[in-house]
């Protein structure tokens, strides 16, 4: 039902926040500093960051463990100057995330078990915020843990083995409330759980875009060299040796663009050298031609205006049609797509936003991005501005204990911050569409198959008859 994770606070907390707002990626690592202030501002930023009124629902879920959310950064420097340990790992900042989809947990639940699975692992002897987020497509708790006990001035040491219980707990007590718990949370080695999801939910991935092209070439092969040939020519690399010339125990290959070298083992049961090469040998075997799966995302049914277009809309609603067309045909029978088509597919339903959002701004081309861009940035201002105001006059009735003036307060702001979403949505379309439009621009000059390896397809889809 939901999957954890815990990692060290340093001093960087730009690095810290970018992770926390893409937990999918590698876990950073920010530089240690020995300034005590910028210790203090670190472990500030990073509760201030979890407890965001804006991502918890005017504070009604945070909860301290030991201490006092409103207080707890000062809290944690007093017991770090008690034991005298300012310096090193100042904090643990962990998350866990539940699976998105209406009634599958609601935010009481959520943050109940946060605070039930931070209790357990850390309640007797460290001090824990509790945060839950409200304000994605799923419900997901922060976790900020000082490094220092309280009760006994030891420090807390990440291990793997906390990784799993950290797990095994959370688990637990998603199932004590009836909750589904992920049984098979990464079926291939070195699979990340937002890859996991991504295939659950029948979207594209790294690894399904290299398994699609694997099965491509093998059906077409009738050797091994058949193979390695088709898989060069679509632009692929293969590590068979190390550097000192040993033959390496997981082989790997890469595909174009990528960084680095991709296990066969990680793929699949069925994407081993061995289990590729009995499959190659059955082409030789099996009569008839073995035809390449079909892999459909889903994306949302789309018609494309008929109104007249130009500039930027005109070749997004052209490039986004073309697109489509690849994935709502289901009967027609497909042959070779250039990979950097198919990743596009992906990110269909986002350029359909960005196309919606060019037209509607009159957007004809990129130098006029920067212009609107600037617009939302100083509307944003403006907003946060007038929400800033009303946060003040919301302190002054909470200290007259007037009630009724701070829940008129309460509503005009959960209007500003809606606003403010809107506009911070805004800012990073324009953002997006500086940067997609010139890949699309590159991408739409791209032909819809491969001439070569059609006619290579053709040649021989009967070798096995």
């Amino acid at each position: 039902m939901a999957v954890t994770s815990v990692w060290a606070v340093k001093v960087r907390m730009d690095a810290a926040i970018d992770y926390i707002e893409n937990p999918e990626k590698t876990t950073l690592r920010p530089e240690l500093e020995a300034d005590a202030s910028a210790a203090r501002q670190a472990i500030c930023n990073v509760i201030d960051y979890a407890s965001d009124e804006d991502k918890t629902d005017q504070m009604m879920f945070v909860t301290g463990i030991n201490c006092d959310p409103n207080t707890a950064y000062k809290e944690f420097m007093e017991v770090k100057e008690y034991w005298h340990k300012e310096g090193g790992r100042l904090a643990y900042h962990g998350y866990q995330a539940f699976l998105e989809g209406p009634g599958e947990i609601t935010a009481e639940e959520a943050h109940e078990i946060g605070v039930e699975l931070a209790k357990e692992l850390w309640g007797d002897r460290f001090q824990v915020v509790v945060a839950t987020h409200l304000n994605t497509g799923h419900y997901h708790n922060h976790f900020v843990l000082n490094s220092v006990s309280f009760a006994d001035g030891y420090k807390f040491y990440r291990m793997n083995s906390d990784y799993r219980k950290m797990q095994e707990i959370s688990d637990r007590l998603c199932s004590e409330r009836g909750l589904n718990v992920i049984r098979d949370k990464s079926p291939a080695r070195g699979k990340s759980y937002a890859e996991w999801k991504a295939e659950r939910e029948g979207k594209y991935t790294v690894r399904g875009r290299i398994c699609e092209d694997i099965d491509y070439a093998v059906a077409l092969s009738r050797s091994w060299d058949d193979f390695t040939d088709i898989m060069t020519g679509l632009g692929y690399e293969f590590k068979y040796f190390g550097k000192n010339g040993q033959e390496l125990a997981h082989p790997g290959l890469k595909p174009p663009g990528a960084k680095g070298y991709f296990r066969y083992e990680g793929l699949g049961k069925n994407y081993e050298p061995w289990k590729l090469k009995e499959r190659i040998i059955q082409n030789t075997v099996i009569p008839g031609y073995l035809p390449i799966p079909q892999y459909k995302p889903q994306v949302k049914n789309w018609e494309p205006s008929l109104e007249p277009m130009s500039g930027l809309p005109k070749l997004y609603r052209r490039y986004c049609y073309r697109l489509y067309c690849y994935v709502s045909r289901s009967n027609r029978k497909r042959e070779y797509i250039p990979m950097a088509i198919r990743e596009d597919i992906a990110k269909l339903d986002r350029y359909i936003e960005q196309l919606d959002f060019m037209y509607k701004h009159q957007v004809e081309s990129k130098d006029s991005i920067p212009q609107l861009r600037a617009y939302y940035v100083s509307h944003l201002e403006e907003l946060q501005e007038r929400r800033k105001e009303l946060y003040s006059i919301k302190n002054l009735a909470k200290k007259d204990n007037n009630t009724v003036h701070i829940s008129s307060l309460n509503e005009r702001i959960g209007e500003l911050t809606d606003q403010i979403k809107e506009a911070r949505h805004k800012i990073k379309l324009c953002d997006d569409c500086f940067v997609d439009c010139d890949r699309i621009a590159e991408n739409d000059k791209l032909p819809d198959r491969n001439p070569k390896f059609a006619k290579q397809q053709k040649s021989r889809s009967g070798w096995a008859r």
